[in-house]
């Protein structure tokens, strides 16, 4: 058996008959690869039934009070399947999982519909590969940088509590032409450590699905929220959510 990390699942599946397990090729089998995945692949173009899994890993949060907004450092999550990227393991030695840089792909166009600045995953994130399974799945992890505005309604010197989000959509799809659907129904804060005047009290995600007032498709957001608190000693706090 062979555990598949495909879209962050662990499911396990049997090893085909004469093939070892946990290979995956050689340099020349995952270049023949990706030169056939390549050949009439145009990643302007979008997959038939798109859906997106979008969700978040958050690593810190600061609040800039003056500024009204939340700084995040965080590793997105985007999982999708495009058909024209499946492949047979058994015509490419076994070559199970290809990761090449993310730009020779189509990319779902998700924005911070409430970012400080426009959010461009090639300035907001860093370079990252894309990692493509043989049924065609994709699963992209940028370590990304990001500010959205906050109306800091909380005074200085109390402990009330601040509730920050983070919205995503694609200004272009409709839910027809691209579903978008949680990773998680969580904010993954596993690996979450900072250094900050705030602390987390709390987070909540949620799906939203409605039509705006130019069209008359539907559109779905997904937004993510982050209630804080002001820590109000002098020492900041370093922490680790465990």
């Amino acid at each position: 058996m062979i555990v598949c990390r495909i879209l962050g699942t662990a499911e396990t599946t049997s090893t085909p008959s004469g093939m070892e397990p946990n290979q995956n090729g050689n340099v020349e089998d995952r270049t023949k690869l990706f030169e056939k995945l390549m050949t009439n692949y145009k990643k302007e173009i979008y997959p038939n039934n798109a859906n997106v899994r979008f969700g978040i890993a958050l690593f810190n949060v600061e609040v800039n009070e003056k500024r009204h907004s939340l700084d995040v450092e965080a590793i997105l999550r985007y999982a999708w399947a495009d058909s024209r990227l499946e492949w047979e393991v058994t015509d490419y030695n076994n070559v199970s999982e290809l990761n090449i840089p993310y730009d020779n792909v189509w990319i779902p166009d998700l924005q911070l519909s409430n970012a400080v600045k426009i959010f461009d995953p090639k300035n907001s994130c860093g370079s990252s590969n894309v990692m493509i399974y043989p049924e065609g799945e994709l699963l992209w992890l940028p370590y990304c940088r990001l500010s959205s505005f906050c109306n800091i309604t909380s005074s200085p010197q109390s402990n009330q509590l601040q509730t920050c989000s983070l919205k995503f959509l694609s200004w272009t799809f409709d839910s027809n032409q691209m579903d978008l659907n949680l990773y998680n129904d969580y904010i993954d804060l596993d690996e979450f450590k900072y250094v900050s005047d705030w602390k987390i009290e709390s987070t909540s995600v949620a799906r939203n699905q409605k039509k705006q007032s130019c069209c008359e498709e539907e559109f779905v957001d997904l937004t993510f929220n982050i209630t804080l608190m002001k820590i109000l000693a002098n020492v900041k706090t370093v922490k680790k959510i465990s």
